[in-house]
């Protein structure tokens, strides 16, 4: 008769003193309950998770519930617990805190390879404690990508498409990844990925990063509802057999048939990597920013502003009510843009729901294109290069719509050499967009952002006043030294004020001059569920009264946070008297963008309110009546975002004075400086 072979796992210090003291009760008095998750995911269970500070006893129901299976031994001291997927058995002792069957999370992590976080090591009804699975092994090979974790844990595959190289993404929740953790290296008869490479995007996630070859794609899922530990994501052409049939009238038409890839709504942002670019408002996309290290802060020296476009002499366009832009050269030397040239042969609108809409855009090859919002929110701009429009019907340039979203599309050819096509569509409010490139098509996704509906007073809001105590953020020189830390809280609570007289919920990460760690700050907005987040900081650079003004960074791609993102800068820049700078992803920044930002699950902002080392901008960030103005501002622009309804005239409560409206320029001729005060 075979042996049956059985591993013993030590038992913890802390655990040996629970049996040595259990008697006097010693130890219980001093446990308290704790909050746990599982992952990326709360373990709810009765009874409660303990913990003395040092170590926590979970109920044996964990073991179930991580889909491991357990027996008790007879003396019911100790049990044989079989984690997933393995072969073997391991024997982890019992605890008995208040007479309850219970084991030490350390001897739980150790048989299962995992890790324990507990960021408040604090015992209190609010602590929380997560066991983390750990991330085994990466392969990629023939086209597929292989991923294993010590335990079943969600995941979010993704793309960013149409950019250079072309990437796909699997964020894993719940996970860890060792210092020194190198993936397989890919063969190099492989052909279809280039390079594969792993990072700790956030404490909590880790991300796969493969670099496809051209005309490759992941297929898009999640894995938030059957969790995985082995995780295989498939790679294939971008192809589809949707066929755009040209409409016959200006009415809405039933959708089209979609290929067969499972195609879902991202739960948070740091997964949410849609098909879109991360551009900025000035409409070409930007590259990200790949600073030799994920922590590494960029300098001047590797500031993106070779990657921003210029603005062309051109007149406005008729219709689109804003400047047409020339493309800008590579870093090969060759324009962007300098693709086969195609036709755009229909423009064909999909009502999908009150809540999503579709445009396909017929082309007679593959094409890129680049969006935007028009400055003012009122249009969503779509820029096709290398495009002539050649459409089968004249009704299709010109096009009405009943829809709650849209209401016309109007096309023009913006630009005869080098060719350009412009498709812009009224919006009846703010909405977010997403852009998928096909060979015969591209397939623009519009949908009502994130948190958008109901009014603002139903809704939660985290205002995060950037830095806090040791960390002072960026410093201006004038008269006396100015601190970023104590304007950003001085208009943080002024927005408070204004959030709370429209009756939302306002949370603030910080209401004092105290520190707040950098990840403390999304992770309350996430514990709570918030609604919205917004981030107010002051920008700063290396050369004294050099660049003045606004600008509002939204997180990578994320279609929901720009959309917000868009309604602050407008507001903002309305009322402050300075330059708008633009609506930025945080990815020209960092190639993972602003902590902040990327670990928030709402939609999420960070707003550059002014340059705090320019004289002009400065004396208007320590002026009280500026602060109001602001923060009167942001507030519009988060209600606008939620009601849709366009920005009331501003009158401070209790003054009569005129408050000076800066007109916004379409686009500004201005140096995006890196700040160099923003942690990533």
């Amino acid at each position: 008769m075979k042996q049956k072979r059985t591993v013993l796992i030590s038992v913890s210090l802390s655990t040996l003193l629970f049996f040595c003291s259990t008697a006097s009760g010693i130890l219980a008095d001093s446990l308290h309950p704790i909050k746990l998750n599982l992952g990326a995911q709360e373990f709810t269970m009765n009874p409660s998770c303990l913990t003395d500070g040092q170590e926590t006893y979970v109920p044996l129901a964990l073991l179930k519930a991580i889909g491991g299976d357990f027996k008790l031994r007879k003396s019911g001291e100790s049990l044989y617990f079989k984690p997933y997927g393995s072969t073997r058995e391991v024997e982890l002792a019992i605890a008995r805190p208040k007479g309850e069957p219970m084991i030490a999370l350390s001897d739980v992590a150790k048989s299962l390879q995992a890790v324990v976080f507990m960021p408040d090591q604090k015992p209190s009804g609010s602590a929380k404690v997560s066991l983390l699975s750990r991330l085994l092994g990466v392969k990629y090979q023939n086209g597929e990508l292989r991923i294993s974790t010590s335990f079943p844990v969600p995941y979010h595959v993704r793309m960013l498409a149409d950019t250079m190289p072309i990437r796909g993404y699997v964020d894993i929740e719940g996970c860890v990844v060792a210092a020194g953790f190198k993936p397989e290296s890919i063969s190099y008869s492989e052909k279809f990925a280039k390079k594969l490479s792993v990072s700790q995007n956030d404490p909590e996630i880790v991300r796969v990063v493969v670099e496809l070859a051209q005309g490759l794609e992941f297929t898009v899922l999640d894995g938030n509802k059957n969790n995985a530990q082995q995780i295989l994501v498939q790679t294939h052409k971008s192809v589809t057999q949707v066929i755009v049939q040209n409409p016959k009238s200006k009415q809405l038409i039933p959708a089209s048939p979609k290929p067969e890839v499972k195609k879902v709504e991202p739960i948070s942002k740091s997964s949410a990597l849609v098909q879109t670019q991360s551009s900025s408002s000035l409409d070409d996309p930007a590259p990200l920013v790949n600073p030799s290290s994920p922590d590494e802060k960029p300098t001047n020296d590797s500031s993106p502003l070779s990657a921003l476009p210029k603005t062309s002499p051109q007149p406005t366009a008729a219709g689109t009510k804003e400047p047409i832009r020339t493309s800008k050269p590579s870093r090969g030397g060759k324009s962007r843009h300098d693709a086969i040239p195609v036709d755009i042969r229909d423009l064909v609108l999909h009502s999908e729901s009150d809540r999503v809409m579709r445009l396909d855009i017929a082309t007679s090859g593959r094409a890129a294109a680049f969006m935007h919002y028009s400055p003012d929110s009122s249009q969503l701009i779509i820029d096709v290069p290398n495009a002539t429009l050649r459409l089968n019907t004249a009704d299709s340039m010109e096009q009405q719509t009943n829809h709650p979203l849209i209401t016309a599309l109007h096309a023009i050819q913006a630009q005869e050499s080098p060719p350009m096509a412009r498709i812009a569509l009224d919006m009846s409010r703010v909405i977010g967009f997403s852009l998928a490139p096909f060979n015969d098509h591209l397939s623009v996704e519009l949908r009502l952002p994130t948190n958008s509906t109901g009014v603002l007073a139903d809704k939660l809001i985290v205002i995060d006043p950037g830095h806090g105590g040791s960390s002072s953020g960026a410093l201006g020189r004038g008269d006396g030294l100015v601190y970023e830390k104590d304007v950003t809280l001085a208009i943080a609570l002024k927005l408070r004020k204004e959030l709370e007289n429209a009756g939302a919920r306002v949370v603030m990460t910080r209401d004092k001059d105290v520190d707040v760690p950098l990840y403390d700050r999304p992770r309350l907005a996430n514990e709570i569920g918030a609604d919205l987040f917004v981030s107010i900081h002051n920008d700063s650079n290396g050369r004294s009264n050099s660049a003045s003004g606004t600008s509002t960074y939204y997180h990578l791609g994320d279609p929901n946070s720009r959309a917000l993102a868009a309604c602050v800068q407008k507001e903002v820049t309305a009322v402050s008297g300075l330059p708008s700078r633009g609506v930025l992803s945080d990815g020209i920044m960092y190639q993972n963008g602003f902590a902040v930002l990327r670990a928030s699950k709402m939609p999420a902002v960070l707003c550059e309110v002014a340059y705090i080392n320019n004289a002009r901008d400065r004396a208007a960030l320590t002026s009280s009546d500026f602060q109001q103005r602001v923060a009167q501002a942001m507030c519009d622009g988060l209600r606008n975002y939620v009601e849709g309804r366009p920005r009331a005239a501003y009158s401070p409560s209790k003054k009569s004075e005129t408050i000076r409206v800066a007109s916004e320029p379409a686009f500004v001729h201005a140096e995006i400086q890196v700040p160099t005060h923003i942690g990533n």
